[in-house]
């Protein structure tokens, strides 16, 4: 069994997961047994910089060149690049992440994004 990474926020003493019913799901799969529970902090996440960067030149000139809407092109990449959400990575990761993207544009689909902000 692959170990799980969920993602929350400790407000009033209180457990506030992103996706809730993901972590349902968990209870369920392992009602009875010992698990093992893992708290840190997450680092730097992404910035404004990056976020406008990916949504506006990657997923804006990749939706354009498959004929795809933003929010589908999002999506499909997540899956390409098994990416659960991008909402919590670092600074450092969405970068990792945003250059495969570049990478396999241009060598699978010989496309070369911009990497100028508009």
């Amino acid at each position: 069994m692959k170990s799980r990474i969920f993602y929350a926020t400790i407000e009033d003493n209180q457990i506030k997961f992103d996706n809730p019913n993901d972590w349902d799901g968990v209870c369920q799969e392992f009602a009875g047994q010992v698990i093992e529970i893992s708290v840190k902090p997450i680092g730097c996440k992404r910035n404004d910089k990056q976020n406008r960067f990916y949504w506006k030149v990657v997923i804006g000139e990749l939706s354009q060149e498959f004929g795809y809407t933003p929010d589908e092109m999002h999506k499909a990449l997540k899956v390409k690049f098994n990416i659960e959400s991008t909402k919590h990575l670092s600074v450092k990761d969405f970068s990792i992440y945003i250059n495969d993207i570049i990478d396999w544009a241009v060598m699978e689909h010989n496309y070369i994004i911009s990497t100028k902000l508009l």
